[in-house]
């Protein structure tokens, strides 16, 4: 889409157009960055602004603790209190200490000035001298450490008065540890204050209450600037820094954890800094970044203006001149000034060489143009007489042709009855072997049947005498049937003689008599089956023979069948033969007669584009002759 439209601009308006683009993307890379980096610089110069800020207030505070554990290290290495407080004269270092607690009070900020005897317990309040006797070792434990460890311990802790920062040392008499003495300096609202006068920003602390934060004091009335999950965030991370705006105003903030003397943490310390001069700082940056790259386009776009003049201002010159020659009066003469050392300098001498090598052009055309007018007349009338020889060549050489196109169709024709015949002698060739193959199966069927009906003969042969045996047997059988079955009517008739001696034996007498009836009537009846048998063999044996006798039959004819075959077969083989000679015979002919016809066609294809080549050429001639003069007049258009 860029190139397309680049390619309808002028040369002018794309070197303006390349400088005024070069210019908007600088200045589209550049001014982001500047502000970026503008807006990074003052978000760490913030942050590091309110990090030292924070540092000093700690830094404050923990002065603050030095000087309540300077104090209170003074007041109990003096003997004046250790000797009263050894001997329990609470009311006269009330009257002794009271005056210089007073000026502290006033001067030095000091809130509390408290003496404890071991563990833990208020022996002088001077702060509140009508209160004393009380525990504290149930929270106040920088007491019961010093007491403990005899060591001073200073920092942030709670007591009765809330918050405080704290000062304690231990007080010891000859060897003998009698309690400690406490200094309590201002943690309220005026240190909180006297901090923003001096630094010129707020601080407020937030106190740890439950989930939640409750403000323990502060340079502004109000709530906090961030919320309570960043506080918990800071809880965690101890530092962190944001940027708000709180009614129109944009502040810096910075929250900080805050550690009493043990190191617990026991809140945020909250610092902020009114930034509007700053943003508004920033924003005139900006303003001015902008308003630096548009003035930049502009002297870009009036240097790209001049830039253009100097190249396109040649170039309209050499394009004016182009324009001379090739629709004006045609004059080869004109040539360019050249004037610089530059790449327009370089082409308007390469205009003036290529108007020079024209103008010898022309004028070797314009002479070359009067010699092939004349040759191309010549060339006319020869051309003519080639194209007459050439029709007559062509007429003799169609009628040749024609004859052999005729004999060549007949050679083919030959060629293809015999290859048709030779075809169908090889079918009936293939034909006969096959049905000299399967004569030959049928021979060796009817040979093998034959020898199967004779042994078919043989077996059932053998079954007739087998059962011509068992008859016999039966006879035997039969003969044993009776003689029991008489045994068995004899033995009853003696067995009744007998009488109830003989009924038993009577009893078996006339089974054996029903068994050799039973087997008598069995031996009758496999008598008739063996008599059927016989029979049946005898018949079987009949048909056997018959069938073997017609076998023989068989076999004579299919040998005579198959000799017949034989000789059919060779015949076949024969005429097969001829008919391929016959074939190759004529195939070879017809080769030669398309060879020659093709030659023959060839001449005459020949003979009819040298025809139309002569035809072309005198056409050619003629209109060599119309372009000659057509040269002629163009050439005359230039000036030379």
């Amino acid at each position: 889409m860029l190139t397309t439209l680049l390619q309808n601009l002028s040369i002018g308006k794309r070197i303006g157009f390349g400088f005024i683009l070069v210019l908007v993307i600088m200045a589209g890379m550049i001014v982001p960055v500047v502000n970026h980096q503008i807006s990074s610089t003052l978000h760490t110069a913030e942050e590091k602004e309110l990090r030292q800020l924070a540092i000093s207030a700690e830094a404050q505070i923990a002065s603050e603790g030095r000087l309540a554990v300077a104090l209170s290290t003074f007041y109990a290495n003096i003997p004046a209190l250790q000797q009263p407080l050894a001997d329990g004269e609470r009311d006269y270092l009330t009257t002794q200490l009271q005056p210089a607690f007073a000026i502290m009070r006033e001067k030095f900020g000091v809130q509390q000035f408290q003496i404890h005897t071991p563990p833990a317990t208020s022996w002088l309040r001077l702060h509140r001298p009508e209160r004393f006797g009380d525990d504290l070792s149930g929270f106040r434990q920088t007491v019961v450490e010093t007491n403990r460890s005899k060591q001073p311990v200073q920092g942030l802790e709670f007591g009765v008065e809330g918050l405080g920062i704290r000062g304690i040392s231990p007080i010891g008499l000859k060897g003998a540890h009698l309690g400690s003495v406490e200094f309590g300096m201002s943690f309220g609202q005026p240190f909180f204050e006297q901090f923003k006068l001096k630094y010129n920003v707020d601080l407020a602390l937030f106190l740890i209450d439950g989930n939640s934060f409750k403000r323990f004091g502060g340079s502004w009335d109000g709530n906090n600037l961030l919320a309570d999950s960043l506080m918990q965030q800071t809880l965690r991370e101890d530092i962190y820094f944001s940027q708000v705006s709180v009614k129109s105003e944009d502040y810096a903030v910075l929250l900080k954890a805050v550690r009493d003397y043990s190191g617990k943490i026991i809140g945020v310390l909250e610092v902020s800094m009114n930034r509007s001069d700053y943003v508004a700082a920033l924003n005139k940056a900006r303003l001015t970044t902008l308003g630096i790259s548009f003035l930049a386009i502009l002297i870009g776009m009036a240097i790209a203006y001049m830039i253009a003049k100097t190249i396109t201002t040649p170039i309209k010159q050499a394009v004016d001149a182009m324009h001379d020659i090739a629709q004006g009066e045609g004059d080869l003469t004109r040539r360019l000034p050249q004037k610089g050392n530059n790449e327009i300098t370089e082409l308007a001498a390469a205009f003036n060489q290529f108007a020079a090598k024209v103008q010898a052009m022309v004028q070797q055309v314009r002479s070359s143009v009067e010699q092939i007018s004349s040759a191309s007349e010549e060339m006319s009338f020869i051309t003519d007489q080639a194209s007459k020889e050439v029709v007559r060549q062509q007429s003799e050489t169609a009628q040749v042709a024609t004859a052999m196109n005729q004999m060549t169709a007949t050679v083919q024709e030959v060629a293809n009855h015999a290859a048709l015949a030779a075809s169908s002698a090889q079918q009936a060739n293939n034909e006969t072997l096959e049905g000299k193959a399967v004569m030959q199966q049928t021979l060796n069927t009817i040979n093998a049947l034959a020898h199967e009906v004779e042994s078919g003969a043989a077996v059932i042969s053998t079954l007739a005498e087998e059962s011509n045996k068992i008859g016999s047997v039966l006879d035997v059988i039969r003969g044993i049937a009776e003689q029991t079955n008489l045994l068995a009517l004899n033995a009853a008739i003696e067995a009744a003689r007998a009488g109830d001696q003989g009924r038993g034996f009577a009893v078996v007498a006339d089974e054996v008599r029903t068994l050799a009836s039973r087997t008598q009537s069995s031996t009758t009846e496999i008598h008739a089956m063996i008599e059927r048998l016989q029979t049946g063999a005898k018949n079987a044996v009949t048909a056997m023979e018959k069938g073997r006798h017609q076998a023989q039959n068989g076999l004579n004819q299919a040998s005579q069948a198959e000799s017949s075959l034989t000789t059919i077969s060779r015949s076949v083989t024969n005429i097969n033969d001829m008919n391929i000679q016959i074939a190759t015979a004529a195939e070879e002919q017809s080769s030669v007669a398309e060879e020659i016809n093709r030659n023959i066609v060839n001449i005459n294809q020949s003979a009819d584009a040298t025809a139309k080549g002569a035809q072309q050429t005198a056409s050619a001639g003629e209109e060599l002759a119309k372009l000659a003069a057509q040269l002629q007049s163009l050439v005359g258009q230039f000036k030379v």
